[in-house]
């Protein structure tokens, strides 16, 4: 009875089965029962117990006060009222101390079932903390592990390549622009060059650099996004709309990286609107001590499967290598904040959050 939870009121059905009717059949016995049978007397007294400690284990000190005192009010008259055939044969004295243990027990029951409730809450809490912590080393161990592999695979890619960019250096002025071989050695040197960016991303996942954390204003960060994305947003036929405060929204951040993990949820708006066009917001607030980074877009809403793989490393489509949004994260943990996203707004939503900084 103890584990049940609350109910959310006192006339609930359980409570009316397990409180209400055994009072009311009691008190009915009581004064059907002849005051020759003192014993039977003494027995029903005592069983009043039994739904005062119910009322209390199921609403906590409300309850078994409220059971109490109904107890009390229904058990008064047959104790108390002169003469009669069904009068409670016990001494004054008794009756009366019965009356008090009566609201005694159910405020000393329903207290330590509150407090008994609130324990199991405080542990349930300390429990999911746990859990949290635990689920967060493993996958700071998975990550780290991960890292070493990755910055080993991406170190000697880039060895060989840095050898044929500079081969590809040296012989690009010896191929003649109009030959007939010039387009497929140009396809040669930008293959190069995205291995190389390929293998430069795998590095900066698997080796973030550290955060230089000074004080800026977010709205800078924003507009050097819309900057940086206004070729590649007008060639996608992609309308890009900026919505800043008119005051400074401070924070403490790597400009550098803050625009780079603006830019990586930017390129995966882009893959997500696709070729038919659409909208791309950008939005800084200042809001009760956070300052937030919001991108929108009206892309197609993310599947719900998708939500807790969102961020995690290599998670992707066939288009990319899917770290760009595991590093945007990274990113966020370093500057002490964290990024979230949601079917919200003008379809999905990416929110950076940081703490704000002193103007």
């Amino acid at each position: 009875m103890a584990s049940a939870g609350p109910e959310p009121g006192l006339l609930g059905g359980r409570t009316v089965l397990l409180v209400w009717l055994p009072i009311a059949a009691i008190t009915a016995l009581h004064y059907g029962t002849s005051h020759e049978l003192d014993w039977a007397h003494d027995v029903l007294r005592r069983v009043y117990y039994l739904p005062i400690v119910a009322a209390a284990f199921r609403h906590g000190l409300r309850g078994g006060l409220a059971a109490a005192l109904v107890t009390s009010l229904v058990y008064l008259p047959h104790a108390f009222a002169p003469g009669g055939h069904h009068h409670d044969p016990a001494n004054g004295l008794e009756k009366a101390l019965e009356l008090l243990v009566y609201n005694a027990v159910g405020a000393t029951a329903g207290y330590l079932a509150e407090l008994e409730r609130r324990r199991r809450r405080e542990l349930q809490a300390a429990l999911a903390e746990q859990q949290s912590l635990i689920n967060q080393l493993v996958q700071a161990g998975r990550l780290g592990a991960l890292g070493e592999v990755v910055a080993g695979i991406a170190h000697e890619i880039k060895n060989p390549l840095h050898a044929l960019a500079g081969t590809a250096e040296i012989l690009d002025p010896l191929i003649p622009t109009d030959c007939e071989e010039r387009p497929l050695w140009e396809i040669h040197r930008k293959e190069i060059e995205r291995l190389s960016r390929i293998a430069g991303r795998f590095l900066s996942f698997a080796r973030p650099g550290e955060s230089a954390l000074v004080p800026l204003d977010l709205r800078r960060v924003a507009e050097r996004t819309v900057a940086l994305t206004q070729a590649e947003a007008r060639q996608k036929s992609v309308h890009l709309q900026l919505e800043l405060p008119p005051s400074p929204v401070p924070v403490r951040g790597d400009a550098d990286q803050l625009a780079s993990l603006a830019l990586n949820i930017a390129v995966n708006a882009f893959k997500a609107i696709g070729p038919r066009g659409g909208i791309l917001r950008i939005r800084v607030e200042h809001i009760a001590g956070e300052a937030t980074l919001t991108l929108e877009n009206d892309g197609p809403p993310l599947p719900e499967v998708e939500h807790a793989r969102l961020f995690a490393p290599f998670y992707s489509d066939s288009q990319g290598t899917g770290l760009g949004l595991s590093i945007a994260a990274r990113i966020a943990q370093q500057h002490g904040g964290g990024i979230t996203a949601a079917n919200a707004g003008l379809g999905v939503r990416f929110t950076l959050s940081l703490p704000a900084a002193d103007a």
